[in-house]
């Protein structure tokens, strides 16, 4: 039986919203899932083969608040993807990161800089590779966060998707490794309607296929 850590809710993006995906993307009979709120839960599941996150850095931005990701969960998390975790960020785990946190630096690669009015938003795929497999371009049902992202120039980066709205083209899917972890990060999703229609969800089954493969 394979294990995933599931890390979902911010004040924007609640858990009950993310919640359908959970019978969505894991076969129940193959994986054990930990759906969460609590980032700590790292600490007593560090057994895991994957870790998802949709979990905003900064749990609620409408008030001074840090960073739940400090230095000593983020160097267990760091080390635990470097032996073979697989981590997927979605949406606003991609978010809030300064470009000098260990996180961006070696593990998003990209860093958010803001997002406009909800809007259509529709998913282009650039490049083959098993996270695109059988996906074609889409448009979201639902408008949605059409986020702004700065890529750091890194060779390992491959831009597989790019999204587009009426506010322009960012790249909105992306692959790296980080010692023998691999790493997906997809920028859309904010609502349950977008995360749960056949493209979104079938990159998703895709990433975690890819994702939690060691070869």
């Amino acid at each position: 039986m394979k294990k995933a850590l599931f890390l979902v809710d911010d004040y924007w993006h609640k858990a009950d919203t993310i919640r359908p995906l959970v019978n969505i993307l894991f076969d129940q009979s193959q994986w054990n899932v930990i759906f969460t709120t609590c980032p700590d839960a790292l600490y007593t599941n560090q057994d895991i083969d994957l870790f998802l996150s949709f979990k905003d850095p900064i749990e609620n931005d409408q008030i001074p608040t840090p960073i739940w990701c400090d230095d000593k969960w983020t160097r267990l998390f760091m080390n635990l993807i470097h032996s073979g975790v697989g981590f997927i960020a979605v949406h606003a785990a991609v978010t809030d990161l300064k470009k000098d946190h260990p996180l961006v630096a070696d593990i998003l690669h990209s860093v958010f800089i803001t997002h406009p009015e909800q809007c259509e938003v529709s998913v282009k795929i650039i490049k083959e590779h098993p996270v695109t497999a059988g996906i074609t371009d889409f448009v979201l049902p639902e408008k949605d966060e059409h986020y702004q992202m700065k890529m750091i120039d890194d060779t390992t980066v491959t831009i597989l998707a790019n999204t587009i709205s009426l506010n322009g083209v960012q790249p909105g899917l992306w692959v790296s490794e980080y010692g023998k972890g691999k790493v997906c990060c997809f920028t859309p999703g904010h609502t349950t309607v977008n995360m749960t229609c056949d493209g979104y969800t079938q990159i998703l089954k895709n990433a975690i296929a890819w994702c939690e493969c060691y070869v």
